[in-house]
Formats: structure tokens, sequence, C-alpha cells
């Protein structure tokens, strides 16, 4: 084929007529050779057209260039799809006084209290609580009458792991009460003792305040979730280098203590028991301690103390609850007292993305139980009138639901 190239250049030029006298063979007549020499012509050049492929004075076929070869691309991996981790915070848990003689009197199962909202407690990811007593076999229940020694028994610790709590706050200013008894540090030691044997972690308190002030870490869903928890009511009962106690609440100390938990933790969440007890506006101290901790770098407060549901705000973008009134005592003396709510909030990998109150009442002076509508409605109303001149940009909703 590559030979006869150049004749299938020539043949385009040669003149078909030419052909007719040099293209017959040789011993005929002149007349002969010119009547053959044309179909003989005719057939070389057919010959020649094909093998170039020239037809019909058409032009050459041009060979079609080569499929183009398909590229598989890798498919575009999928987002990555952030946790959804949910925790529940209640008010103060005071096993003590009436409320022990009410659970006594009904057989000493510590569970009772709980019974009610074990369902919501249980569900939570992490649920946290403040525990402010004791709960020791050194401690001697006082009956139901007036003190302010508040301890409570050991069994509590089950009635807790029965409920669903992962985590206590026990920086608070009844933590070495021991009812009708005396017993110093004893009390506080079997506390954290017997929470920890329950499997909830104590955060708050130690033997001295390098372990008072230490963070506890939950991890939940891949999130790491630090605690820190400070008193600001006892201060005979917090620690120091050498003595057990709680940590006390310092706007001074506050950031070192956050950087360290960030060493350890995706989330740093602040658990003070602070302000003024029977008010639904908090102090300036909770408001300076706040903004202390929030420019340190936490991601939520969460405070207890007051015995009243107080108001909440957002601080640079993070919620404040700063207290949550009764969840477990025996002030039925007032009905704000027998009030409180639990705190549900919903983190979206590290970021808080839902906050929501869930209003309780205290019945019998023991046993919480979701509010009524009506009653919850009232309870939301109190804390919302005392947010709103707190500028507050988030505003949790009500939940009802039994």
């Amino acid at each position: 084929m590559i030979r006869l190239l150049p004749l299938c250049f020539r043949a385009s030029l040669i003149d078909v007529s030419a052909l007719r006298y040099v293209s017959a063979p040789n011993g005929y007549t002149p007349a002969v050779r010119k009547e053959l020499a044309g179909p003989v012509a005719m057939s070389i050049c057919a010959l020649i057209a094909a093998a170039c492929g020239i037809a019909g004075g058409s032009t050459p076929t041009e060979t079609p260039p080569p499929e183009p070869t398909q590229v598989e691309h890798a498919p575009t991996p999928a987002p990555t799809v952030e946790p959804v981790t949910t925790l529940l915070f209640t008010g103060d848990i005071i096993p003590a006084r009436c409320t022990d003689a009410a659970v006594t009197a009904l057989g000493g199962d510590w569970t009772l209290p709980f019974q009610a909202l074990q369902p919501q407690l249980s569900a939570a990811d992490i649920t946290i609580a403040t525990l402010d007593s004791t709960i020791s076999a050194a401690t001697v229940p006082t009956g139901c009458v007036e003190t302010f020694s508040l301890g409570g028994v050991a069994a509590v610790a089950d009635g807790l792991a029965y409920a669903g709590f992962d985590v206590i706050s026990h920086a608070a200013n009844h933590i070495k009460d021991c009812g009708a008894a005396s017993c110093g540090d004893q009390a506080m030691f079997d506390t954290i003792a017997n929470l920890s044997a329950a499997g909830i972690r104590p955060v708050g308190s130690g033997e001295n305040l390098t372990a008072a002030r230490a963070p506890v870490v939950v991890e939940r869903n891949g999130v790491y979730f630090a605690f820190l928890a400070y008193d600001d009511i006892a201060p005979y009962y917090q620690a120091t280098d050498t003595t057990a106690g709680s940590a006390p609440m310092d706007p001074a100390t506050i950031a070192e203590d956050i950087a360290a938990a960030k060493k350890v933790a995706n989330v740093v969440i602040v658990l003070p028991q602070w302000g003024i007890e029977y008010t639904t506006e908090p102090s300036e101290r909770q408001r300076e301690f706040a903004r202390a901790a929030v420019a340190a770098g936490a991601d939520l407060i969460a405070g207890n103390h007051p015995h009243w549901a107080q108001a909440h705000e957002t601080i640079d973008g993070v919620f404040v609850a700063y207290a949550m009134g009764n969840f477990v005592f025996d002030q039925d003396w007032s009905l704000e007292t027998q009030q409180g709510v639990m705190l549900e909030v919903t983190f979206t990998g590290t970021r808080v993305t839902a906050t929501k109150y869930i209003p309780i009442h205290i019945h019998d002076n023991y046993q919480p139980r979701l509010a009524d509508p009506a009653e919850a409605a009232q309870i939301m109303d109190r804390i919302e009138t005392a947010s709103a001149p707190l500028a507050a940009d988030i505003t949790p909703s009500i939940d009802t639901t039994p």
C-alpha cells in the first residue's frame, strides 16, 4: 500500500486520453492499440483509485481519529456528618431532712425520687446534676427537722445510678455535712468514692486544690466533653493546697483551668454553685464570672444553688443558665422552691445547636415530675421575664411532653 502512494498522487493528474496511446501491449496495429488502450487505462486508473481511496471523483477518505479514552473520575466524597449529642442538666439534689424521711418511710428505695423522670434522664447521652449534700455511711439522718446539716445516706448512689446520671458536681456548700453527726472530711471522701463506685463521675471536690480543680472528661460520639465545677458559697469547705474541699469559684484562675481542659477535650462546660438564694435574677458576681469563663473559652455554663430557677443569657454566643432550681429537695414552703427545670442542650459536633428547658414540680418532698402545661408556662414566664433585661439571644423552648 505504501508503494502505491506516489501513484495515488499521479493518478489525480493523468490525462486518461494520453493513457490510451501508451497502455496497449505491443504487437497490435496503432489503431487496435488505440482501441485497447482506453479500457486498459481506465482499469489501471480504477485500481489506483481504489488503492488510494478515490471513488467517483470523491476526495480521499480520511482515517477517523481514535475515540477519546473514557477517564473514570473518583466519586466526590460525601460530606462528613457531625455527631449529635444530647446533654441534660438538673437542679440541686439534696437527699436529706424531709426528703430522706419520706423515702425511708416508703422502704428506703432511693430509686423512688427518680422513677417518674427516669426515661428522660437516662435517654440523654450525658446527664448532669449538682449534689449539694453528702452520701455516706458516716451520715446520721436528722429526720424531718429544720437543720442546715444536709447529709444523705450511701444508698442514694444507687438511685442516682438508676436515674442515669453520668456526672455530678460536688462543688457545693454542704459537701462535708454529716447530718446529726460530725465526721470531718470523711463524708466528702465517702461521697466521691460512692459516686465513683456507681459509675458516676464526681467533679469539683478532692483531697486538695489541684484535685478539686481538675476536669472530668466524658467521651460521647467521638466528642470529648470536659466538666469543671466550682463553689462560691461556702469558703469554709473550699480546698487549699494542703486541705480537702471544693474548688473555689475564682475569675482569676478560670482561664488557667479552661486552658488545661481544652488540652484533653473538645468542649468545656462550667458548673458553678453561685448566686443569691430565692431570686430569679443573677447577681453581678455571677455575671462577672460567666463573662470570664466565656472569655477563657467555655462552651456552656450551667449553674445552681439559688433554689429557684433563674434567668439565662447568651454571652458572645455561649449559653449561660444561671440556675435550674431544686430537683430533689424538701422545700415545700413555697411554690418557687418546689419548681425547677431540666435543661436539655444539643451539640452538633462541638457546637451548641439547641437548648430547651423542661419544667418540673417536686411532689411529696422527694419526687420531681413534669409540670403540667399551665404550671410549665408559669415557670417559663418567670424565667423569661428575668432573662429579658439580660438581652438573651437564645430562647429555650418549652417541653411538657410526658
